[in-house]
């Protein structure tokens, strides 16, 4: 039997049971459970085995890149493996951690994507370096980039990596300026400035010595051997040397900043003397060895010890010379008397009692003689009442002169101011009308020819008018308008250049005033058809109370009937009416007058009346300003104008057609709107504007 057989058979021996006792109380076990352990082992690793293969087949290739190299560099939020210098980690959200010496700490949340691409780019910042600041002197004021940073020395100043500019000022010293780079990463730097001086210092010596410097007002010191220096900031100043008995010293001076300067040596000259002028008259021409000085009373400065000659002069005073010799620094009062060089002057003056004032003072009575210097004066004479009279007076030496003067009443001086006649640019002339008082307009009711037209009413003119003493003539007229014809009357024509224009609108005699006040630089009177109010002084018609006013004025011996005078038939050179001339032309005709005239006239041909006005009746009838109406007001109407709506105007005046009584009255009234050929106009206008 072989030996494996006897080994098998040793094995197949049969196996007796053994009786079975329990184990003792306090006994091991561990015998019978000695290959489980190693079971749970390999177990763990065949997990580990497959979570490692699981996690490196689901993992993907994470790549991280830092500025500058060398960081350290964790990720923490799940199982990263770092695998040369790259990480492996499933898709997901970690904390990125950089740290670096010098550098920032960078906390950064990345994601892991499921794709292959998972690179992370990051940038270290670097930390602040440390600036330390000093300057000389100390306690300049620090900016960095503009801002303010205190003053030095600043230490422990903070600044991030980078260039910045500085700027360090101190008073009296200029600016200092530049550019530092700071390193940071923590690093300490340092910064030092030494501020250039602002200010420039100046020597000034005097002679002699002891001399005060002052520099813009401000005392620096006192001259010594070495003169004294004064420190002086740029620009412009002002030097002074003051030194008792000398005269003052002053120089202008430009400085720069650094920049020492010493002027030449000043030389003091001994003080003025000093002499205060006055003389009785005040105001005497003060001259200094012939030089003009100024007017007492006046404070003069001599050379002392010099010998001045000192002229005194006024108008109508002898002349006073004075020689002076003043020690120096000496102050004199110097009061000096002028004689006059007087004339006489004899004022006669009426009214008797009036009252004389010369240069403004009460002298007396103004019916006297009088001494008055050789120089221009002023006289007044005045009273109550009356307008004061002024003017100057120049008297002579040795010859009397003789002043008469005739006082104004207020009313006469205030007329005075206006010329008794005007003349216009087409040579119209207008003499100055003063109305009187309150006069009636129209006509009684018993009246012969009397009309209802005439209905009387009140009227008081205020206010000084000029009139023309003539009718416009067709001359005058076809300045303005040269195309104009008054037109022929039965091969009589009325066109002449010196008869009356006819045939014109009342709108065309405004227009023809209007263009007249603008040739002679006057105001216009008329607006869009109106007459502007208040009234001004431009050419206008007159109203109907200025017309009725003058033509019926006869110098203080009533109210005119009739242009001529108050009796029928008219006589002489009355005036141009419907006369013997005129039958044939006219119907109603005047039979015992003749005035020649078919037709029209030349203007002023005939007698005029006692204001000197012609034509006021006869030749052409004349339109008014006033439109035309029959009311009549129950007061008394002051400078009325005639104002109102209506196209008709007034028409007032008897013409070359007229030669019934009706018509030939100063009261007679009518009315139209277009040209006739009887019909023409006068100018008007205020003296002066209407007082507020």
């Amino acid at each position: 039997m072989s030996d494996r057989e006897s080994d098998s058979n040793a094995h197949n021996e049969v196996i007796k049971p053994s009786s079975f006792q329990p184990p003792e109380a306090g006994a091991s076990t561990a015998p019978a459970r000695s290959g489980r352990p190693l079971y749970w082992i390999i177990g763990a690793l065949l997990f580990l085995l497959l979570a490692g293969l699981w996690f490196v087949l689901t993992a993907k290739a994470v790549k991280v890149q830092v500025e500058p190299a060398g960081a350290e560099i964790s990720i923490s939020g799940g199982l990263v493996l770092e695998l040369g210098g790259n990480y492996l980690a499933r898709p997901g959200d970690y904390l990125l951690r950089l740290e670096k010496t010098g550098y920032h700490l960078l906390e950064e949340r990345i994601t892991v994507q499921a794709s292959d691409d998972n690179l992370f780019q990051f940038s270290l910042k670097k930390l602040p370096g440390v600036l330390t600041v000093s300057s000389q002197p100390e306690s300049a004021r620090l900016e960095i980039d503009g801002d303010a940073r205190g003053y030095t020395p600043v230490s422990d100043l903070e600044l991030e990596h980078g260039s910045y500019s500085y700027r360090l000022t101190a008073p009296r010293y200029q600016p200092a300026t530049g550019t530092i780079d700071i390193e940071g990463m923590g690093r300490q730097q340092r910064l030092h400035v030494e501020l250039e001086p602002g200010w420039a210092d100046i020597t000034v010596r005097s002679k002699p010595e002891g001399a005060t410097l002052s520099v813009d007002g401000v005392e620096q010191g006192v001259t010594g051997p070495d003169g004294v220096v004064a420190e002086v900031m740029p620009g412009k100043h002002v030097l002074k040397l003051r030194l008792p008995g000398y005269q003052d010293w002053e120089y202008s001076l430009i400085t720069e900043a650094n920049k020492a300067q010493q002027l030449p040596l000043v030389t003091l000259q001994p003080s003025y003397a000093t002499v205060e002028v006055s003389s009785r008259p005040a105001g005497a021409r003060v001259q200094v060895n012939g030089e003009y000085q100024g007017a007492t009373p006046l404070t003069i400065e001599l050379r002392p010890q010099a010998t001045t000659q000192l002229t005194l002069s006024k108008p109508g005073y002898r002349t006073l010379t004075k020689t002076l010799a003043l020690p120096s620094g000496s102050r004199e009062q110097l009061e000096l008397t002028l004689q006059p060089v007087v004339g006489e002057i004899q004022i006669s003056a009426t009214p008797a009692d009036a009252l004389l004032y010369i240069d403004g003072v009460l002298r007396g009575r103004a019916n006297q003689t009088i001494q008055l210097t050789t120089t221009e004066h002023k006289l007044e004479i005045r009273r109550e009442g009356y307008a004061s009279h002024r003017q100057s007076v120049t008297p002579r030496s040795g010859f009397k002169q003789q002043v008469k003067v005739k006082l104004l009443t207020e009313r006469e001086a205030f007329l005075a101011q206006f010329p008794k006649r005007i003349r216009t640019a087409t040579g119209d002339e207008l003499v100055l009308i003063e109305p009187g008082g309150p006069f009636a307009m129209g006509s009684p009711r018993r009246e012969q020819g009397r009309q209802s037209n005439e209905v009387q009413r009140d009227v008081k003119l205020t206010r000084l008018y000029y009139l023309a003493t003539k009718e416009v003539t067709n001359e005058a007229f076809r300045q303005f308008r040269a195309a104009h014809s008054s037109g022929i009357v039965q091969r009589t024509t009325l066109d002449n250049d010196n008869y009356p224009v006819a045939r014109v609108s009342w709108s065309d005699a405004i227009a023809f005033c209007n263009w007249l006040s603008r040739r002679d630089g006057l105001p216009e009177a008329y607006r869009n058809g109106q007459l502007i109010t208040p009234v001004n002084t431009g050419y206008r018609l007159p109203t109907e109370a200025e017309w009725v006013w003058a033509a019926r004025y006869s110098g203080g011996k009533g109210e005119r009937r009739y242009a001529w005078g108050n009796d029928m038939p008219p006589t002489g050179k009355a005036g141009n009416y419907a006369d013997i001339s005129a039958q044939g032309v006219v119907d109603k005709t005047l039979s015992s007058y003749q005035d020649n005239y078919v037709a029209a006239a030349p203007v002023g041909k005939f007698d005029p009346n006692p204001l000197g006005l012609y034509d006021l009746g006869g030749n052409v009838s004349e339109w008014m300003n006033d439109v035309y109406s029959v009311e009549a007001s129950m007061a008394v109407e002051t400078d009325p104008l005639g104002a109102g709506a209506g196209k008709l105007h007034t028409i007032r005046g008897s013409s070359w057609r007229h030669g019934r009584i009706t018509e030939l009255r100063l009261v007679y009234r009518d009315s139209g709107e277009e040209g006739r050929d009887d019909v023409g106009f006068r100018l008007a206008r205020y003296a002066h504007p209407k007082a507020d």
